[in-house]
């Protein structure tokens, strides 16, 4: 039996944590947080970390993949970081700077402030520390020799398994709630006219250390505005810029946190009106490597807040900061010497409603950046509604396009039926196309009433057990006049035996004509679609894949956004209320299933899969190929007219109907085509649609104008949009007449003698 690695026991958040400390150390050239890292971990109780494992082990199979991954250049850095590491645990350990356990004045108040806090009395802990202000004790030392001990010794105990994770989370809490209680007490003798904004980096679930250097900067003088942990660097700068703050100070205890934090500091620098900003950064991988403040872009480091004052005032240009062979005095020094010892009550009472003022100041600038952050997503919220409220306009345009869409050939359809003598392939062809049309327009008002009762959850599925490949095969049979249509290639991959699911039988059908219709539509003439199903242990999954315009990658996220009208590429557009995929996801998810599309980009073709709860495994495949094409008939009469339509089926109907007026129609699909068969055919007559696969109507209106230089053909637009912006640019582009979908068959008829044609029959 082989042994199983060190990665192989390692649990993937740890492994994830462990490489991010690896990168920083490597990003900010500091062995020695790599060092100090590997150690502090190795001596971990199991009652801290239950995972056991060895991490050296763990760092040599990493060198390992990092062989076989980076160039050799890469690696050797790697390793080098890593062996230094791995020895630095064969080494004696090294003993660090140890807390101070001298007697102070105050060390009994901090013994009972953590018997309380370990004990769950925080309104005990608090009454202590208030009393011990009542009585004289100044913040500063409330501060530094008992909240700030006491959380390192939180820490300590925590480090050695004798208090649990959840204990310390209360303590921290607890002593988070005292210091908010102690902010009026805040006695200053002056004020330095400087502002601090403070903020930590990266997940910080304790943020106590900042906060007492935030509150420590108000004692002595400083207005602080303490952001606290996760706020973004734009909100940042802007939070200096609003106060005009001096120092920016950054806290951060996790060494994989360096990213977050140099990232701040170059946004602040580069950030107008943040220019003269310093930077202090402080927290546990600068107290190890004394330079790394340096290498994250910070002007100084602080190893405590003591400290961060007095390098804060430097920076700041502090006219009254000691020389520094001068031992520096305490706040509660300054305050002794500068504040008669004895308050009376009217000056106590401005004091303290003073430090109060500041307080609520603090608030506000907190309340401030919560309120740009509330006013930003009101601001999305807006930018969300307008681009509702557009999507709503185009889809009442694209609404009454497409129900004039099935009137027109329906009008076609109802002229040639009240013609003599026609042939009965043609009455039957009309029939044909009447019944069609009036299933389009049935499939659109159905989608519009689906819409409405999925939105009021209205909508009931008749679920029953189903056969899958019964489904699918209805659904092919909905869709088969448009694959017919276009010549296209339908592969359905269904197996042999039976899957069964729970479902309703007509949405379900629903789903997979609606995917169908969307990849026929996307696709070209003669292209592929490919139906598959695969079960994957209790789920069936259905794959529809086609070869045709593909999907660019900033559509698909709003592919299924209802009323969003697919606009995968202008030209293979062949309108829709956009409402197909919205109802497609709506119907699924009430399916308890998925649905998802992806495509590798334009010309690429795209692939959507359903994802539904099965009953049963499936066996053997069956493949049922559909290729079915259509070939018009054309006879040669008088009058030549090019229509240019790219739905074959209108395109045909219109063509019938010119031959039994007596005319010689031909047909093109695409602009490319019309342009050629013009030049080949010099019609008399251009019946053009707008909107072409290849082009606009209005392109290839401007190149016939081009090619026909005694303007003698008549141009003339048959489409479904009827406004006047689309009226005034066909004028615009050289067309004769505008006509509106559905049409009247008498204006057709009336086209072989418009003026136009009767001045210029003679010139051409």
């Amino acid at each position: 039996m082989q042994p199983r690695s060190a990665l192989s026991t390692h649990s993937v958040d740890q492994a994830e944590t462990q490489i991010h400390i690896l990168a920083a150390c490597l990003e900010f050239s500091s062995p020695a947080l790599l060092d100090d890292y590997v150690r502090w971990i190795s001596n971990l109780p199991k009652a801290v970390s239950p995972i056991q494992y060895d991490i050296s082990s763990f760092l040599e199979e990493l060198i390992r993949i990092v062989e076989t991954q980076f160039p050799s250049d890469v690696t050797s850095v790697v390793k080098t970081f890593i062996d230094r590491a791995i020895d630095s645990l064969r080494d004696e350990p090294t003993e660090g700077a140890a807390l101070s356990s001298g007697s102070h004045p105050h060390k009994s108040l901090q013994r009972d402030y953590l018997a309380f806090l370990l004990a769950t009395r925080r309104n005990d802990a608090l009454e202590i520390v208030l009393q011990a202000v009542g009585l004289g004790v100044d913040i500063e030392s409330i501060y530094l020799h008992v909240i700030q001990p006491t959380q390192q010794e939180l820490g300590r105990l925590w480090e050695t398994g004798k208090i649990s994770v959840a204990q310390e989370h209360y303590c921290t809490a607890a002593t988070q709630f005292v210091m908010s209680q102690l902010q009026p007490y805040f006695f200053r003798d002056h004020s330095s006219g400087k502002t601090l904004v403070a903020t930590c980096v990266g997940d910080e679930l304790h943020e106590v250390g900042l906060r007492i250097v935030a509150d420590l900067f108000e004692v002595s003088g400083w207005n602080s505005v303490y952001l606290g942990a996760n706020v973004p660097a734009e909100s940042i700068a802007q939070s200096i810029i609003a106060n005009g703050a001096q120092v920016l100070a950054i806290s951060t205890t996790m060494t994989q946190h360096l990213f977050k934090l140099a990232d701040v500091v170059s946004v602040v620098r580069a950030n107008p009106g943040c220019e003269n900003v310093k930077v202090v950064v402080g927290g546990y991988p600068f107290n190890v490597d004394p330079f790394l403040w340096k290498r994250v872009g910070a002007d100084a480091h602080a190893i405590d807040a003591k400290a961060a004052i007095q390098v804060a005032n430097q920076l700041a240009g502090s006219e009254s900061q000691a020389p520094e062979n001068r031992p520096q005095r305490s706040i509660s020094q300054s305050i002794e010497e500068n504040i008669p010892m004895v308050f009376g009550e009217s000056d106590d009472d401005l004091s303290r409603l003073n430090n109060s003022l500041i307080t609520v100041q603090r608030k506000l600038t907190k309340a401030n950046v919560e309120l740009a952050a509330l006013n930003k997503a009101n601001q999305e919220k807006a930018d969300s509604l307008e681009q509702a409220g557009r999507r709503k306009d185009e889809f009442l345009a694209m609404l009454a396009h497409e129900l004039r869409g099935p009137l027109a050939p329906m009008e076609l359809a109802v002229a040639l039926l009240q013609m003599d003598d026609l042939r009965p392939s043609i009455v039957a062809e009309a029939r044909e196309t009447m019944k069609r049309q009036l299933h389009q327009m049935s499939h659109l008002i159905s989608d519009l009433l689906d819409a409405s009762r999925i939105a009021h959850g209205k909508i009931e599925l008749k679920k029953e057990t189903l056969d899958l490949a019964a489904v699918i095969h209805r659904a092919v049979e909905i869709v088969h006049p448009l694959i017919q249509d276009k010549a296209q290639e339908l592969t359905l991959d269904i197996p042999a035996a039976p899957i069964k699911l729970i479902g309703d039988e007509i949405r379900l059908a629903q789903i997979f004509a609606n995917l169908l219709t969307n990849a026929s539509k996307y696709t070209d003439r003669e292209g592929s679609i490919w139906l598959s199903i695969r079960r994957v242990r209790d789920q069936v999954v259905v794959k529809i894949r086609d070869n045709g315009v593909g999907i660019e990658a900033d559509l698909l996220p709003n592919l299924f956004i209802a009323f969003t009208q697919e606009q995968r590429s202008r030209q293979y557009s062949m309108g829709g209320l956009g409402l197909g995929l919205s109802l497609v996801k709506q119907l699924v998810e009430l399916h308890e299933g998925t649905v998802k599309a992806e495509s590798e980009g334009a010309g690429r073709g795209s692939l959507f899969s359903v994802t539904l709860p099965s009953l049963e495994e499936q066996e053997d495949v069956q493949n049922i190929e559909l290729n079915e094409t259509q070939e018009a008939e054309m006879d040669q009469p008088s009058r030549r007219v090019l229509i240019v339509e790219d739905s074959a089926g209108i395109a045909r109907m219109t063509a019938i109907l010119f031959k039994k007026l007596g005319h010689l129609p031909e047909i093109a699909l695409d602009g490319g085509t019309a342009i050629k068969k013009y030049k080949e055919l010099q019609p008399e007559i251009v019946l053009l649609d707008l909107m072409l696969p290849d082009m606009s109507g209005l392109e290839v209106t401007q190149e016939i104008r081009r090619l026909d230089l005694n303007n003698a053909t008549l141009i003339v637009v048959l489409t479904g949009h009827g406004d006047d912006e689309h009226r005034q640019l066909a004028k615009e582009s050289g067309c004769d007449e505008y006509l509106v979908k559905p049409v009247d068959v008498r204006d057709l008829k009336e086209l072989a003698t418009h003026p136009k044609l009767m001045t210029t029959k003679d010139s051409r």
